[in-house]
């Protein structure tokens, strides 16, 4: 679980930024809110953190918030004391649950197909099929300050330079300073790659930075059109330091070609250096092991050969998606085999994509994980008895790849849709008298319920038909200013603003967004909502979205 979330605070920002305050909405036109919560992102399973949380309540109380919600894992030596502390305090307990499966092997896998692997001495390891290689990874050949063998790089001998002081290895690197000369921020260089369709690649490289502002340097990978992205993760650096290696691993999904860039997107001040970069196949690294990610292996005769018969079960025994680059095993072959010594054998599997640092998504088809969200929900009503369950259904970037769901021939918006259906219906039959809420992204066609979301494989449109009326919407997305609200109230649907996102210290933007849906009904709450753990303002903000304590 994150304990930040720089997407949606960029995206808050960035609405905050263009807005003209028009001041305090006066108390008459106040709408009154049934549900003024505080949101915690901590990890409540630490005692010290339930501790922090008690020890805030009274702070609530005054300011007149009414609820908190938090994750439902909170350490059962303190969950008496903060149920007490919640009913001391007028407070009620909301539930977070139904996050990511507490399984490595459950999240959703992309995947490979036909990968090789040649079989020596009763063990078949991967081989490159064709390898894709960087020209130039080294940034040795060059002429004056551009680097051949790249297709274009920006600004030359302004803001891009051949370094031949400091480099990692060789006799080169690429330098980039200056970046706020060019007119868009932008600091780019970039070389065509040959890719071999649903294949997973590694990128290395070495990184060093001297006052970098922002400290944002990224490895992407485009389709050649550049209207697709096949690369998700990222990278953090911090502004000053020395050289350090980065792994990137991704998906090539249906691509047989793509642009290969390196640069900062809206760099200011600072330097930044690149050096050593290289990119291969892999095989079988973080391999995905469950029901709906089978594993096939076949020979060059086109026989499909048994597990646990001809070879030993694939299993990655460093399955970390966090860590998505390590060596990968090997199939050792069973006595008795009815593979060939020197064959070549074509492996399908599955594997795990991040999106940004560390963002992973759960397969949204396995039975499996709908019998670990039966257990939260029984887990968090027997620790804190809730008024309310939270469902964690937010920012699904990785869907519809996985055997199961693909032999379901649903879009992930029907997918999705089927996917809160059953968790609410699983809330309900525990607890049929507790209010069930859900993030709004998911199922909003002005946020994420669109086509082309990330690396979600097909149209998100229509996941919202899986919401019954008795699932409240806590709608983030401040930036539309109510635009959406609307579309939510259309379906009867009752919402809670969620608001502050670790800027909004003065309340403005929270009297904005309640202005502009004034006359929408059903909006009946509001949430302060901190990633960043900050409640300084959360006073000031309670008094601007419903008249404070």
């Amino acid at each position: 679980m994150r304990l930040n979330r720089p997407g949606r605070i960029a995206l808050m920002i960035a609405a905050i930024g263009c807005l003209a305050w028009p001041g305090t909405v006066p108390a008459q036109s106040r709408r009154a809110l049934a549900h003024r919560w505080l949101f915690v992102w901590r990890d409540m399973s630490d005692p010290k953190e339930v501790d922090r949380v008690i020890a805030r309540l009274p702070r609530a109380k005054a300011a007149g918030y009414n609820g908190v919600a938090l994750s439902y894992n909170v350490a059962p030596e303190r969950a008496p004391a903060l149920r007490e502390a919640a009913k001391a305090n007028g407070l009620d307990l909301i539930a977070i649950v139904m996050g990511g499966s507490r399984d490595r092997n459950y999240a959703e896998g992309t995947p490979v197909m036909g990968a090789l692997f040649v079989v020596k001495d009763g063990i078949a390891t991967h081989v490159q099929d064709i390898p894709t290689t960087v020209r130039n990874g080294g940034f040795e050949e060059a002429s004056g300050d551009r680097c051949l063998g790249w297709q274009w790089q920006d600004d030359e001998g302004v803001t891009t330079f051949v370094d031949r002081e400091v480099k990692h290895g060789g006799q080169a690197s690429l330098r980039m300073e200056n970046i706020s000369r060019n007119a868009n921020q932008l600091c780019r260089i970039m070389q065509p790659i040959v890719l071999r369709p649903f294949r997973q690649y590694h990128i290395s490289v070495w990184v060093r930075t001297e006052g970098l502002s922002p400290a944002n340097p990224e490895v992407k990978v485009l389709s050649r059109d550049t209207s697709r992205q096949i690369s998700f993760q990222t990278f953090r650096v911090d502004r000053t330091q020395d050289w350090k290696r980065y792994d990137i691993v991704f998906n090539s999904f249906d691509h047989t070609e793509a642009n290969l860039y390196l640069g900062s997107w809206g760099g200011k001040d600072g330097r930044l250096w690149w050096d050593d970069l290289s990119i291969d196949e892999l095989g079988l690294v973080n391999v995905l092991r469950r029901p709906g990610c089978p594993v096939t292996v076949r020979g060059d005769r086109g026989m499909v050969y048994e597990e646990g018969k001809d070879y030993e079960p694939i299993r990655d025994p460093l399955l970390h998606p966090w860590i998505p680059f390590h060596e990968g095993p090997v199939i050792r072959l069973k006595p008795g085999t009815a593979i060939r010594e020197g064959e070549q054998l074509r492996v399908d599997y599955y594997h795990p994509i991040l999106i940004y640092e560390d963002r992973l998504t759960s397969c949204i088809s396995e039975p499996k994980i709908f019998e670990d969200w039966r257990e939260e929900v029984r887990r968090a009503d027997e620790l804190l008895s809730p008024e309310a369950f939270f469902m964690s259904h937010d920012e699904m970037r990785v869907m519809n790849w996985c055997w199961l769901c693909r032999s379901r021939k649903r879009t992930p918006g029907q997918l999705l849709a089927d996917n809160v259906r059953r968790a609410a219906s699983i809330i309900r039959e525990h607890r049929p008298d507790a209010g069930i809420w859900v993030w709004s992204d998911m199922f909003d066609p002005m946020h994420n319920a669109v086509d082309g979301y990330y690396a979600v494989n097909g149209s998100l449109k229509g996941s919202w038909e899986g919401l019954a009326k008795d699932v409240g919407i806590v709608n983030w997305h401040g930036g539309l200013m109510g635009k959406n609200c609307r579309f939510f109230a259309d379906l009867g649907l009752k919402q809670i603003l969620s608001g502050y996102y670790d800027t909004d210290d003065t309340g403005e933007a929270i009297v904005q967004w309640q202005a502009a849906v004034r006359d929408v009904p059903g909006i009946i709450g509001a949430m302060y909502t901190t990633w960043e753990d900050k409640y300084e303002a959360m006073g000031t903000w309670a008094s601007k979205a419903w008249g404070g304590g």
